[in-house]
């Protein structure tokens, strides 16, 4: 980064990013919930005319069209996705419970709810989300929208965090310095990835929380990278905020610990100058001075007032009937795409952590297997498509963790793979832990996939460079055959919802 939040070319985009946001939540009514209308044709041809005549001002390449298609497929899907539809935890606006009744609270009391927020389904989640939520609908009720329109456009927010994760990725990649077919390889599949378009559309605290632990993982590299104070408190605020979010983010900590002592230690002027070490322990308390108070507010004020655990959760999901070794890990014969659960009509509730894993993050827990046939085609098409780029993150890892000399920075790579393996190991205990159906929800642990993602870059971006250049190719037809399975499915689906 060094300069470069100065730099237009990262203004400009965050700038474009929210006129686009303030548009479709005020000048383009989102609320039908249908693509199958005039004017949502009319908007994507007007779009593509928008595009064309400013052509000559844009960057002419396949990854800034890849990030734009895949920001125009996440909006496509918020407009045909209803706010009670594909949510976790959310129920409905006017339930009196759920995510949805946590922002109507905030934004009726205009305070943070002063009972036991174990009583009341979802309250016990930190309150950033949702008081963001509450102040955008204020907003929105005050412009004189329509009750429908302002409820819908709850869903702007996490579209608009999801966008902002695919522009934090993309500098994660030029802070790596990434070739351009590198970048190309990891942006089809940041931008295309249906764990990131099923987010764009949930208005619980998942998207907000997942964009702010990627944030901190782009701060901790340009820390490390150009080490200031403003900069590691930028990243204290940036882990604490994920953490006010939804508390889970703290598992980012574990490797930006690492990463932080990794260059105490390889920086030895600083451990040798005891004034340059001082300096270091400074630096390290302003950060700590930030993350603590910004990440554990809401856990020591719970704690404090209703003697609520730091670990309290709630029992939640489907209970799954088969455990142990073979069901959970060897088991994974399946005859559908989707995840198995009784509620969607299944005969049994998914047991099989892989398997879990694999579908939660390609379909969430939708019940797509009551729609056309043509659907669980593609979904068939997808769920192997994304098999094989599962077999890219695990090539591209090994690969990249065995090339240090050919860059980038040794502590860097090592801490991106220690965030894969710890966000990886934390959704396996909390599902092991849970033993239910709602545990083994890949979403939680949906910042791996950028990380591992950013692998696959990097490995093209070596092979292509030693003269493999058809395993080069190889990778990048994969990943651009699971972008267009992805836009296909999910586009199908809005067609026959």
């Amino acid at each position: 980064m060094g300069g470069s939040l100065k730099n237009n070319s990262v203004i400009k985009p965050l700038i474009a990013m929210l006129i686009s946001a303030l548009f479709f939540a005020f000048v383009f009514d989102i609320s039908s919930e249908s693509i199958r209308t005039a004017s949502y044709f009319i908007l994507i041809i007007g779009i593509v005319l928008i595009l064309a005549v400013y052509r000559s001002s844009l960057p002419n390449t396949g990854v800034f069209y890849a990030m734009v298609s895949g920001m125009l497929l996440k909006l496509t899907y918020v407009i045909y996705t209803p706010v009670w539809c594909r949510q976790h935890d959310v129920v409905d606006f006017g339930a009196g419970e759920g995510h949805a009744a946590y922002i109507e609270y905030i934004l009726e009391h205009k305070a943070l709810p002063d009972f036991d927020p174990r009583s009341v389904w979802a309250f016990f989640q930190p309150p950033l989300h949702h008081a963001i939520s509450a102040v955008w609908m204020w907003i929105n009720i005050r412009l004189g929208l329509s009750e429908a329109h302002v409820r819908k456009n709850v869903q702007i927010l996490p579209l608009l965090y999801m966008c902002l994760l695919a522009f934090i990725v993309y500098l994660i990649c030029k802070e790596l310095g990434m070739k351009k077919g590198g970048t190309a390889v990891t942006m089809l599949i940041v931008s295309f990835h249906p764990i990131y378009i099923l987010m764009s559309g949930s208005i619980n605290n998942d998207a907000l929380s997942v964009m702010l632990t990627a944030a901190a993982v782009y701060a901790a590299i340009v820390w490390y990278m150009y080490p200031t104070t403003g900069r590691i408190v930028l990243l204290g605020a940036l882990i604490g905020l994920a953490m006010s979010a939804k508390l889970s983010a703290a598992l980012i900590a574990f490797p930006i610990a690492f990463l932080i002592i990794y260059k105490l230690f390889t920086d030895t002027s600083k451990l040798a100058d005891r004034t340059k070490l001082i300096s270091y322990i400074l630096e390290l308390s302003a950060f700590s001075l930030v993350v603590f108070p910004l990440g554990l507010w809401w856990t020591i004020r719970n704690r404090i007032m209703f003697g609520m655990d730091a670990n309290y959760i709630p029992e939640v999901g489907e209970h799954v009937d088969r455990w142990g070794l073979v069901p959970t890990v060897l088991d994974l014969g399946t005859a559908s795409p989707f995840l198995y659960m009784k509620a969607n009509g299944f005969s049994y509730d998914e047991y099989n952590l892989i398997l879990a894993a694999v579908k939660s993050s390609l379909f969430g827990e939708g019940d797509f297997a009551s729609l056309p046939v043509f659907v669980t085609v593609l979904g068939w098409i997808l769920f192997f498509a994304n098999t094989a780029v599962i077999i890219v993150f695990i090539y591209s890892m090994i690969r990249t963790m065995r090339s240090f000399e050919t860059g980038p920075d040794k502590g860097i790579m090592i801490f991106l793979l220690l965030t894969v393996i710890t966000y990886v190991a934390g959704f396996a205990a909390f599902a092991v832990a849970g033993k239910n159906l709602s545990a083994m929800d890949f979403r939680y642990s949906a910042v791996s996939v950028a990380v591992m993602s950013v692998f696959s870059g990097l490995a093209y971006d070596r092979l292509t460079a030693g003269g493999r250049k058809t395993a080069g190719y190889l990778l990048m037809t994969v990943s651009l055959v699971f972008a267009v399975s992805s836009a296909a499915f999910w586009l199908a689906v809005g067609l026959v919802s």
